[in-house]
This record gives structure tokens, C-alpha cells and sequence, in this order.
């Protein structure tokens, strides 16, 4: 919202002349609206590593993955680098591959997404898929590429971004800094690898146990909730999606249940297999 009319305008303090500035100041913040903030900083150690599982909702086993996540320095920036390595059938191929996923993150005063890229390939080892994501933090823009080398599904796609930009790859480690203790409810933009963006709110929903291979783990339940403007009676026809973490920090992530990789993808079940810190 800009600065208060009053501060630019001298005006005398009439009955009148008082309404119209209020109106006006009304008015100025419907349509210029507190600015969108970026994640604060979760919790971090110097060195994370771990594993998760993906089912079919239903049941049956489809991928699996290894992940670590390290601090580095890059121009006296603290970043984040996370990479993950997978293996097994995902969304859109009809036979196995593995793949290679690795992003970077801003956290320096806020956890901001800068970069990722992924790197698909069969179990032959021959280059099947590329994608990549850039963000432009100065001026609000985020590019998705995907080179297909198999097919015709290239494509380059730019779109305006705000600061509170999340993305699929690292989301799980920036949800962790989400107003636990609280209850509360963030909105913020969310980038997919459909990819579309959309506008959603990520809200706590209570308190479960989480059966994991550690025994009953206590968690708070989050919900994505996207944000559909007109079509938000169409809610009805996206399938819940849900994030566990634990109440003791870090706040780790547990368990997902949701769209594998967007719409028109199954509805899939991850549970963490594995978790360790390496290091404050």
C-alpha cells in the first residue's frame, strides 16, 4: 500500500474533504494490496540426507528416492542446495527411468527459489527428458524449459512471479518454516512442473500420528488449498492434498498424499524412509 494521501497532500480538515480522503485511501489499498512476502528461513542443518517412497494411492510401489540437501556460500549468500536421485515408474512415462533433480534456494533473511533442473533418463542410461526452471527474483519472472528427446513436448513457457514463489522441487524443506505453533494459514504462489502456477494457501488442518518405519510418529497435518478464483466451486474435483511433519523441530517432512506431479497425473502416497542431520 503507498504512503498515507495526507503525507503529499495538503488538505484542510473538513467533513468533506476528510471523506474523500478516506474513500481514496480505501480504495488505493483494494487495488494496491500489502505486498507478497517470501518464506522465512526454516530450519536448517549444515548437512541433511534421507530417502522416501512413492505409492499408488491404492497401493503397489512406483518410485523411490535418495536426497541430501547441503548449505554453501556463493558470492557471501547462504544457499541451499538440494538434489535428489530417483528411480522407478513417474509421471508422464509408461516404463521405468531415473532421474536426476537438483535446485537452489536463497537463505539469506528469506528461503527463495532461484534454480532447478532435472535430467531424465532410461534405465539404459540414454538422455530421455530435461527440465528447468529460472527464476528471476529482481524482476518478478520464472522460466520453465523442457527438452523432450524423444517426442515433440519441448517448450519454453515465462511467467510473472511474486516473492512468496514456491516450487515443487525443495518444497517440503521450505514448508517447514509454516507458522506450526500457531495454526495458521499461508498464501503464496506455487510453480508445478505441469506447468501451471497457481495461487494457493498451505493450511496446518491438526494434529495425527503418522505410522512410519520409526513407529507412530506425532505430526502436523498440512493442507494445500489451491485458490481458483471463479472455478473455486470446481475445488470439489481436485483431489485433498496433504503434507506431515513432525511437531519437534525441524519440523522434517513425513508423508504427502496428493497429485504425483499435477493434474491429470495418479494421486499418489510418499512416506520418508530415512532421515539425518549432519551437523548445526
Amino acid at each position: 500500500m503507498p504512503p498515507m494521501l495526507h503525507s503529499h497532500i495538503r488538505v484542510k480538515r473538513n467533513g468533506k474533504n476528510y471523506l474523500l480522503i478516506t474513500v481514496l485511501t480505501l480504495v488505493s489499498f483494494l487495488f494496491n494490496p500489502f505486498p507478497a512476502l517470501p518464506m522465512s528461513v526454516p530450519p536448517l542443518s549444515k548437512k541433511e540426507e534421507g530417502s522416501f517412497v512413492t505409492f499408488y494411492k491404492e497401493g503397489g510401489k512406483r518410485w523411490e528416492a535418495k536426497w541430501e540437501m547441503e548449505e554453501f556460500e556463493e558470492n557471501g549468500v547462504r544457499m541451499i542446495r538440494i538434489t535428489m536421485n530417483a528411480e522407478g515408474l513417474t509421471s508422464p512415462f509408461t516404463r521405468d527411468m531415473k532421474w536426476e533433480s537438483v535446485s537452489v534456494w536463497r537463505a539469506d533473511g528469506s528461503f527463495t527459489p532461484l534454480k532447478a533442473e532435472t535430467e531424465i533418463r532410461d534405465m539404459e542410461g540414454n538422455p530421455v527428458m530435461t527440465e528447468e526452471k529460472t527464476i528471476d527474483t529482481q524482476n518478478g519472472t520464472a522460466t520453465f524449459t523442457r527438452k523432450d528427446y524423444e517426442g515433440d513436448g519441448s517448450l519454453e513457457k515465462q511467467f510473472g512471479v511474486s516473492p512468496d514463489l514456491l516450487i515443487v522441487e525443495g518444497l517440503v524443506v521450505a514448508l517447514r518454516s509454516l507458522p506450526f505453533k500457531s495454526g495458521g494459514t499461508i498464501k503464496t504462489q506455487f510453480l508445478t512442473n505441469e506447468p501451471e502456477l497457481y495461487n494457493v494457501e498451505f493450511k496446518q488442518s491438526g494434529i495425527e500420528k503418522v505410522k512410519t518405519h520409526e513407529g507412530e510418529i506425532e505430526c502436523f497435518k498440512v493442507e494445500l488449498v489451491p485458490k481458483l478464483g471463479i472455478l473455486n466451486a470446481f475445488k470439489v474435483f481436485f483431489p485433498k492434498t496433504y503434507f506431515w511433519f513432525t511437531i519437534a523441530p525441524p519440523h522434517r517432512w513425513v508423508k504427502y498424499q496428493g497429485f504425483e506431479n499435477g493434474r491429470d497425473t495418479p494421486e499418489v502416497v510418499m512416506e520418508v524412509k530415512s532421515f539425518k542431520e549432519i551437523g548445526r
